[in-house]
């Protein structure tokens, strides 16, 4: 197909996501595929933020069977929960408490699939003990140093989990959230750097950071400070965005990642990343009310579409892959569940694409 639509894309992403839900048997998305090593078991991280993309494809494609798949996989979310209210860090089956993947999952539980009163019960419950052994693990400086990903590291790009207890608590249930994640965004946000760069904002310590966890930071930044009205936080992330577009002209395209001074590796793509971004600078665009920003969502969107898979493999068909060439340093010879959920909702995101 010499021209696929957007139309087309996005169906080929949903019928991989269902592919990967299927390979686990209903038991999650599968964290990826490799040509090299196969399906790789189910992840609650991400099965966790791909329940609403399920969600808004279904309202938007009348289809009742993606509800049923996102209703199948909360249930399985939930019964991955520790008796803590944590959810384990790594692929099912580890059982080792993680901050971040536990407020990935309260996205997945903030809007409940089933209906019946024990059901909604049971999924609020779920929801509520997870908030608060995430408010539990933060620090008085607003800082979540224990259950990381990398031990002793605190990435910036947590401002995301801030959002994602925002948005847990948007019909204002819990009075002490909106203090605790001021607090710990303000925490975050003294990483900004004077040229827009945030320190701290990769996987793990060092300048360099992938634009998947770029996009992860500045999206926090930017959801959170709208929440909270944190309007100096909003002007250092639109500054930060205003860089990326200066950056994007300079070379035509963007980086794999970046290091201090906006220093870019073009020697690979992100795809997943673009596709953050993408979402980032429409939220943006769609904030501020500024073309520019809409444009580059198109052209974000438009580069990381160049490397979705639309062959005859149905292991593949539709996915992204972490690196683009494939065998880059993001994810090499993968193709991670969350560049299909991105890159949908970057789809959805961007205006009137899908009546294309």
């Amino acid at each position: 197909m010499s021209n696929p639509s957007w139309s087309y894309r996005a169906d080929a992403a949903l019928a991989w996501i269902r592919r990967s839900i299927e390979v686990t048997g209903g038991k999650g998305s599968a964290h990826s595929y490799s040509p090299l090593w196969g399906w790789a078991g189910a992840y609650p991280e991400t099965t966790g933020y791909l329940l609403p993309t399920l969600l808004r494809y279904a309202e938007i494609r009348q289809d009742a069977s993606l509800r049923t798949l996102a209703g199948t996989c909360q249930k399985w979310l939930i019964s991955k929960q520790l008796p803590s209210g944590a959810f384990p860090g790594g692929l099912a089956g580890n059982v080792a408490p993680s901050a971040f993947n536990t407020a990935m999952i309260l996205f997945g539980l903030r809007n409940p699939v089933e209906k019946t009163l024990a059901e909604l019960e049971n999924i609020r419950r779920s929801l509520e003990r997870a908030v608060f052994w995430l408010l539990g693990l933060l620090e008085p400086d607003g800082a979540w140093r224990q259950a990381a990903y990398v031990p002793g590291f605190v990435p910036s790009y947590y401002s995301y989990a801030v959002w994602a207890v925002l948005e847990a608590n948007l019909d204002g249930l819990w009075p002490e959230i909106p203090g605790a994640m001021r607090r710990a965004l303000q925490f975050y946000a003294q990483r900004f750097q004077p040229e827009g760069t945030v320190s701290d904002w990769g996987l793990r310590p060092g300048p360099v950071a992938f634009t998947h966890t770029i996009a992860y930071t500045l999206q926090g930044f930017w959801e959170s400070a709208l929440l909270l009205d944190e309007k100096e936080i909003l002007e250092k992330t639109l500054y930060a965005a205003d860089r990326i577009l200066q950056e994007h002209h300079r070379h035509g395209r963007l980086a794999g990642r970046y290091g201090p001074n906006w220093r870019g590796d073009y020697s690979f793509s992100c795809p997943t990343g673009n596709a953050q971004l993408s979402i980032l600078f429409s939220r943006i665009g769609e904030t501020t009310g500024e073309q520019t920003f809409k444009t580059a969502a198109k052209l974000f969107l438009g580069e990381a579409a160049c490397f979705q898979k639309l062959g005859s493999n149905r292991n593949t068909f539709g996915a992204l892959p972490g690196s683009a060439p494939f065998w880059g340093p993001y994810l090499r010879w993968r193709y991670p569940n969350w560049g299909a959920k991105f890159f949908l909702d970057a789809v959805d995101k961007t205006d009137g694409i899908l009546q294309d």
